[in-house]
């Protein structure tokens, strides 16, 4: 998978270095410094895939590698004065050379734009003996702006103590960007992040950039190893200690998977728990529901019988009351009587 790697340092006078000789190393070219008359040969060099000089527009002199360096010697007065600033980059294995390439000019070609300088970019090969997809990038550029004349201003903001940190975060965020969107555009799945695990959340300890000195003493103790039959152990410490915090990383994945299992059962038997009490409740208000129609319904016949018997009692009251007038007219002082009387002789 893809790896994130961009670091940044210096070319100093101060530790016994040189811009030129850094330039010749990293491009595997021959460069004679004009400030000490060193020559540094390193045209036999393996494992350089590419190189090439990124520049302002209008400064054509920059392309010329050994009049590039030298100025950037010639320009600088004090003994310890930084002659060169150097950017290793991490390269996506995940892409062919050509995808590498031009990710490399990409990013060097904005750090052109952005501080007016000139870079060397040196495309290196996985050392043999190493780990087959460390591809990476060397850029070295100038401290100074590149003008079409000569070299100009100091470059600062990556010195101070105020915007250096952030300048280079930026550069980080940038590099990230660019990777993502190359590994994107090529329909890679990898993705990097330049933020550490802490930012991202990850709970895993990093390991140790275990840089060339480690590197080489690593490879020459493995191999020895080989030899001898013995399986590879660690001798440096930075290796040890990589060792070591990939066996805790592993111990902690393991924890995490067998937690997320954990969870993973005990949702689901919430899950089944919470989905057996819905079904239990719907149930238990089905029975009510059904108790409760009936219910209603009884009530509503109830209320049906009251109401008949009422209309009953109402009915038998009014044929009560109606049998007292009927019985009251055929008695005394009744109109067939009268007429009965009237009818008959007058004996008076």
């Amino acid at each position: 998978m893809a790896i994130f790697h961009l670091s940044v340092k210096t070319v100093s006078r101060s530790t016994g270095r040189s811009a030129v000789a850094a330039a010749a190393y990293r491009t595997g070219d021959t460069l004679t410094n004009e400030r000490d008359g060193r020559q540094h040969d390193y045209a036999n060099r393996t494992g350089v895939d590419d190189s090439f000089i990124i520049a302002p527009v209008g400064c054509e002199w920059a392309h010329n590698r050994s009049t590039l360096w030298n100025a950037a010697e010639q320009a600088e007065k004090r003994s310890n004065s930084v002659t060169a600033r150097e950017y290793v980059l991490a390269l996506p294995a995940e892409l062919d050379a050509k995808d590498r390439a031009d990710l490399a000019r990409s990013f060097a070609s904005a750090v052109v734009e952005r501080y007016g300088v000139a870079a060397d970019v040196a495309l290196h090969a996985p050392s043999s003996g190493g780990d087959d997809r460390n591809y990476h990038t060397h850029i070295l550029t100038t401290t100074r702006e590149v003008e079409p004349d000569g070299l100009g201003k100091k470059t600062r903001i990556l010195d101070a103590a105020k915007t250096g940190g952030p300048e280079i975060e930026s550069l980080r965020e940038l590099w990230a960007m660019q990777c993502n969107e190359a590994l994107e555009r090529h329909q890679k799945p990898a993705r990097i992040d330049h933020r550490s695990y802490e930012r991202q959340g990850v709970d895993e300890i990093p390991t140790l950039h275990l840089g060339p000195t480690s590197t080489t003493m690593e490879r020459k103790h493995k191999a020895e190893q080989e030899r001898k039959g013995e399986p590879y152990k660690p001798q440096t410490f930075k290796a040890q200690e990589n060792e070591r915090r990939r066996t805790l990383n592993d111990h902690v994945r393991e924890m995490v998977r067998e937690l997320a299992a954990t969870v993973r059962d005990v949702a689901a038997q919430a899950m089944d728990a919470k989905r057996k009490g819905v079904n239990g409740l719907l149930n238990a208000l089905r029975v009510k529901g059904k108790q409760e129609a009936e219910e209603q319904a009884r009530r509503a016949a109830e209320a049906r019988r009251r109401e008949e018997e009422r209309k009953e009692a109402l009915r038998q009251q009014a044929e009560r009351a109606q049998a007292p007038a009927r019985g009251r007219g055929r008695g005394r002082g009744g109109p067939s009587r009268s007429r009965d009387y009237d009818s008959g002789p007058d004996f008076f």
